[in-house]
């Protein structure tokens, strides 16, 4: 009965409204699409790309919310009549009085053959590592409180293994992703992944709770024509995983403040992209976003439309993103993706 008192405060104590085995969510998800799909490593315009964001959600409600950070690394090597990507992702997520804590680290590799001049298919694996842990001897108990508040130095009368539980398990992640060219200025990318294909246990107590497998789709979307100032920016994404499911649309609004260097390449693109986006039954978020000489800076907010708002005041999460696409000297050693 205390393990199924254990379990419940752990759930509650993440201060989330949501099935505990549901993965982290970033509302900028189109920013590191290699994050979510393992076939996408590479697909970006450069030869290097580095990313890194933060998310805050659930700080209206608790003084111990989601802190979520994550980061990756991917790039691109001719291969053949096509490419391979290959890279690094690795995100954090902190939450509630127990200090739920996940950690993962996930090495994606794909191979992208050219079907011809416009369109490229990858199919990726992404083999990891997945841990999680909680401290125990942080959280507070019925038989702790003395009518005014909680005394931890009494004993809880909960019995654990230890004061820090920890679970760490291999995990395999795969994924298929296409990407047709329209014109120089257009393209659009679809993609499919499903994660925790081990169905990896991470239940602290009993060995048949395995971790829901989930199936990622999503697309992208780059709308431009030549000689114009404006890019329209359309994203989507949906997630299935046992119970949960969530599904984002919504559009960047992308507007050149300045453009290449016509001759020298001295000088790249600036502009700045408002967004705007909807989770279905859940949240509206707004962005914006600074794109200058391969630089990205980013925030983002999520605005209730749930009943949470009530509890929230309407704020969900804040998010901010630091991204740098970067290329070799020369500009040699990897094909030109847009």
């Amino acid at each position: 009965m205390k393990k199924t008192f254990l379990s419940i405060g752990i759930i509650l104590g993440c201060v989330s409204l949501i099935h505990a085995q549901q993965d982290k969510h970033f509302s900028m998800f189109y920013a590191s699409k290699v994050q979510s799909n393992p076939a996408a490593a590479g697909f970006f315009e450069g030869d290097y790309q580095l990313f890194t964001n933060y998310r805050n959600q659930w700080s209206a409600i608790s003084d111990n919310p989601y802190n979520t950070i994550s980061a990756s690394f991917d790039t691109r090597f001719d291969a053949g009549n096509g490419f391979i990507g290959t890279g690094i992702n690795f995100y954090n997520d902190v939450s509630g009085d127990a200090r739920y804590t996940v950690n993962q680290i996930t090495v994606p590799i794909n191979y992208a053959i050219e079907l011809n001049r416009d369109n490229r298919l990858s199919i990726g694996l992404a083999p990891s590592f997945y841990q999680r842990s909680i401290k125990s001897n942080s959280v507070s108990w019925d038989n702790q409180w003395t009518g005014v508040d909680f005394n931890t130095s009494i004993n809880n009368g909960e019995v654990f293994p230890q004061e820090n539980l920890s679970v760490g398990k291999f995990d395999l992640n795969a994924g298929l992703f296409w990407q047709g060219n329209f014109s120089k200025y257009s393209w659009l990318g679809v993609g499919v992944s499903a994660q925790h294909l081990t169905k990896q246990k991470v239940n602290y107590f009993f060995e048949d709770n395995g971790l829901y497998r989930k199936l990622v789709v999503s697309a992208y979307g780059n709308f431009s024509q030549n000689n114009s100032n404006f890019t329209l920016r359309p994203n989507a994404m949906a997630f299935f995983q046992g119970p949960n499911r969530a599904f984002i649309i919504g559009s960047g609004f992308d507007f050149m403040i300045k453009g290449n260097s016509v001759h020298t390449g001295y000088n790249r693109r600036t502009s700045i992209e408002f967004g705007v986006y909807a989770r279905v039954k859940d949240a509206f978020i707004i962005n914006t976003l600074f794109h200058m000489s391969g630089f990205t800076f980013g925030a983002s907010v999520d605005l209730n439309t749930s009943s949470l708002n009530q509890a929230t005041g309407g704020f969900g999460a804040m998010e901010f993103l630091i991204a740098y696409k970067f290329s070799n000297a020369r500009g040699l050693g990897a094909p030109s993706i847009h």
